[in-house]
């Protein structure tokens, strides 16, 4: 009784400190790229056996990932309940009509769904993307990851990646996609915590659900993992690499292995949201990996946002509001302050695409 008192008396004062305090981004320069066409003039993003790598921001942590004919992606999030739907806690459930017209085209041909942690914002979307979009992806994710989505998804098309996982300086297993150009190594990292050094919606589940969370609360963090995606040529040597991150997290959660190879990291996914909450971040993973490209993503706020009422999903000129209680601009001067010589650093809007170089 005493812990649900706590719960509830937490999640009062945070909805009425939260509750209309989105942040302004009209100071910041939001990079807009709608057109994928623009990553293919005169052969930019080309690397080496002529494969095109084209990454589109889908919001919050998703990502989709081109490369040549073989795709995948991370756990995208298009349904954004009210900030009170989520902290009372009410009921809430993926918007089907949204995602059905938001999930781009591409994306259904991802082979992989990468899921970083099992929240709401990451996971609620996917369970029915993969049963009406995408009826062969695999997710791959945590054991809670697993145990949640078990209740509509065959298991077979849910990976458990515990085993494969870096832990430390300790590198994990590659997982390779089906025609071994695309490889996935997860660390083992940790999720900040949310808000006066709280963290909410933790906990795992051991076993498996005979059905979906019903509230944000049901959809526990389980283990967070960052990523290394490497992008492979015809000799299975990888030619581009990635560090993603979906949540932010306290140095050495999350940074890179000592990996087996000396490829240098090309680009470094990073999460804006909560970034406050903990010591040294961005700075540790961008003084460890050193890459020439920066992505900031989950930086716009997820709560009642739905880019839906917009009247195309194409006009992404139309005003994002920043996640809440987050001084955006400060991130991006910590990340300019020890970011690489000549790196370039991206805060990309919804749908925009990215260009590897």
């Amino acid at each position: 009784m005493k812990a649900y008192t706590l719960k509830v008396l937490f999640c009062s004062v945070m909805a009425g400190l939260l509750t209309g305090c989105s942040t302004s981004v009209d100071d910041l320069v939001v990079h807009h790229n709608p057109d994928l066409a623009l990553q293919q003039v005169d052969g930019q993003g080309l690397l080496r056996d002529g494969k095109q790598l084209n990454i589109q921001y889908l919001g919050v942590g998703g990502y989709l990932f081109q490369y040549g004919d073989d795709s995948i992606m991370t756990a995208p999030s298009f349904t954004n309940p009210s900030l009170l739907s989520v902290t009372l806690p009410l009921s809430i459930a993926a918007d089907h009509d949204l995602i059905d017209k938001l999930l781009p085209a591409p994306a259904k041909q991802a082979e992989f769904i990468l899921v970083g942690h099992a929240h709401y914002d990451h996971l609620l979307d996917v369970p029915y993307i993969m049963q009406e979009h995408m009826p062969t992806t695999t997710a791959v994710g945590s054991t809670t990851m697993k145990n949640i989505v078990t209740a509509v998804i065959d298991d077979k098309r849910l990976l458990d990646i515990t085993d494969y996982a870096a832990d430390g300086q300790q590198p994990g297993r590659w997982l390779y996609n089906r025609n071994n150009t695309i490889r996935i190594m997860p660390i083992k990292s940790d999720h900040a915590p949310h808000f006066m050094g709280i963290k909410v919606m933790s906990g795992k589940y051991d076993q498996a659900l005979t059905e979906l969370p019903s509230t944000a609360y049901g959809w526990k963090e389980g283990q967070t993992y960052a990523y290394v995606i490497d992008f492979l040529d015809n000799q299975q040597q990888p030619v581009y690499r990635i560090h993603y991150q979906d949540a932010a997290s306290n140095s050495p959660d999350g940074l890179m292995p000592v990996m087996a190879d000396s490829k240098a990291v090309d680009m470094a996914i990073l999460c804006v949201a909560a970034f406050h909450q903990v010591d040294d971040y961005p700075e540790a993973i961008l003084q460890q990996t050193q890459p020439g490209m920066i992505v900031m993503g989950h930086w716009e706020d997820f709560f009642g946002n739905n880019i839906s009422d917009n009247s195309s999903v194409d006009n992404q000129q139309n005003a994002v509001k920043g996640v809440r209680m987050t001084n955006i601009g400060d991130f991006i001067q910590r990340v300019d302050a020890v970011k690489a010589d000549g790196a370039t650093a991206l805060l990309p809007a919804p749908f925009a695409w990215i260009s590897a170089f």
